[in-house]
């Protein structure tokens, strides 16, 4: 099966930047350590700074799924919870 990759765009209250950013780099470095993860990385928007985007590269779907279930994933949810004021997120796959 192909690598799955996934674009996470989350936009920020202007308020929590600084302590969102902070999670962020939390669940960054503990995601790259999974065994599933290929990469793992989080880029901020240059004409908007309160959007940042994660772009993430997986094994598989078990990998996507057990990254989801993990438990820095579940304490940067709970991190971030009330301090967003969007998020989106898209599964991919390279076709050619």
């Amino acid at each position: 099966m192909a690598e799955l990759k996934i674009v996470a765009t989350i936009t920020v209250k202007s308020d929590n930047k600084e302590e969102v950013l902070v999670a962020l780099q939390n669940v960054v470095n503990a995601t790259r350590k999974e065994e599933g993860n290929v990469s793992y990385d989080l880029h901020q928007n240059i004409t908007n700074p309160l959007e940042y985007t994660i772009l993430e590269v997986w094994k598989s779907q078990e990998a996507i799924d057990l990254h989801n279930a993990s438990t820095h994933f579940d304490e940067f949810k709970k991190a971030i919870g009330g301090k967003i004021e969007g998020l989106k997120v898209d599964i991919i796959k390279q076709i050619y």
